[in-house]
């Protein structure tokens, strides 16, 4: 199995929870697109889980669909 990068696996967290609202908003595919200024094609990408955008470019879907995105940084060990 193909390991992730920490970049990947969000933008494959921030596809989840738009694909997630979209559908908590019963918003169809055409809906979706327009709102997120996506092209059919593009929808159906991201419908797909394809890893084809930008985590600015996700960030900005999901601030589009009402949710907040926000980013903590922190280091996985105790300071000298």
């Amino acid at each position: 199995m193909a390991s992730r990068t920490p970049s990947a696996a969000l933008r494959a967290r921030l596809r989840e929870r738009i694909t997630d609202r979209i559908a908590a908003l019963a918003l169809m595919d055409s809906a979706a697109a327009d709102q997120l200024g996506l092209t059919r094609q593009q929808m159906s990408r991201l419908r797909a889980d394809v890893d084809a955008f930008s985590f600015d470019r996700l960030a900005d879907a999901a601030e589009g669909l009402g949710l907040k995105v926000h980013v903590s940084v922190s280091r996985p060990y105790k300071r000298r």
